[in-house]
């Protein structure tokens, strides 16, 4: 049977899936990465994933997401994870596969979310360790440019924390992993993980709950400013980070209602594997 391989490198673990080409999900394996990260705890975790997902014949294509700006298939710009730039893993996957298309994680969700949802204009967002953007306008994905929907890196306090990029104030030091911490520290005492500040939540701890409502205005704010340029028909959100949309939503809703002069665009959860599922429908592009 034929069927097609979606990779996404993530922060903390990389994952991979095999569908087949009316989009059926067939398989899916997930490795953690060792220890803190390194080049060769991704090489060893991105081979197993490999192994995994291309182990029968009837491999089609593999399409691989990866966190930052990708030209030609190689990682040249991961503000999240630096120690992985020049790394070559379009490279290491054509050792399995000729058919292979490699390009930025989100990008990749962006792609698979149109595949799913059907819809024309759109903005995918992922929060997690960092946060990406990918962009859709009139049914096709923007990703010419190597830096189109770095939507994390716009600034939204210029005299504010310092980002990995070097600037200021930057979108995803408020509303990724690091931006939870910091909220935690602030309203809790104590940084906490955004896992278990979701666990916290779900046990209606006040203070817990508390983040998640700064964390909702904070995210609205950004969403404001990215609806505002790109009048999305639908705003999706991914990474780990989603899973508590039921703690934010609120709160973003209502800043993005201050906000708008238009009508805020539904925003949505992504599915689940959704950059590998996009970079798998990638592979597929004639």
């Amino acid at each position: 049977m034929s069927y097609y391989a979606g990779i996404d490198v993530g922060g903390t673990h990389v994952e991979g899936i095999k569908v087949d080409k009316r989009f059926r999900l067939l398989f899916r394996e997930e490795v953690k990465i060792d220890g803190k990260g390194s080049v060769a705890s991704y090489t060893k975790a991105f081979s197993s994933v490999l192994d995994a997902v291309c182990d029968s014949g009837g491999l089609r294509g593999i399409g691989v997401g990866l966190p930052g700006a990708v030209s030609e298939g190689i990682l040249f710009w991961a503000p999240n994870l630096r120690f992985l730039e020049g790394m070559d893993f379009g490279g290491i996957a054509r050792e399995r596969c000729r058919r292979v298309v490699v390009d930025n994680d989100v990008n990749c969700m962006a792609f698979g979310e149109m595949v799913a949802r059907k819809k024309r204009n759109m903005l995918a967002m992922t929060l997690g360790t960092g946060v990406g953007g990918g962009i859709v306008m009139n049914g096709k994905l923007c990703s010419e440019r190597p830096y189109t929907g770095e939507v994390g890196h716009m600034s939204i306090d210029p005299l504010g924390v310092k980002c990995t990029c070097g600037g200021r104030g930057c979108f995803q030091e408020y509303v990724s992993a690091r931006g939870v911490l910091r909220l935690t520290e602030g309203i809790m005492g104590m940084r906490v993980q955004p896992v278990d500040v979701f666990a916290l939540a779900k046990k209606r701890n006040q203070k817990a709950l508390r983040v998640w409502k700064d964390y909702g205005r904070l995210l609205g704010l950004g969403l404001s400013n990215l609806c505002h340029i790109l009048d999305p028909e639908i705003v999706v959100l991914g990474g780990g980070i989603s899973r508590a949309m039921p703690f934010f939503r609120d709160e973003m809703k209502m800043e993005m209602k201050r906000r708008l002069v238009m009508k805020a665009p539904p925003v949505v959860r992504g599915m689940r594997s959704g950059n590998a599922f996009g970079a798998a429908c990638l592979s597929m592009k004639p």
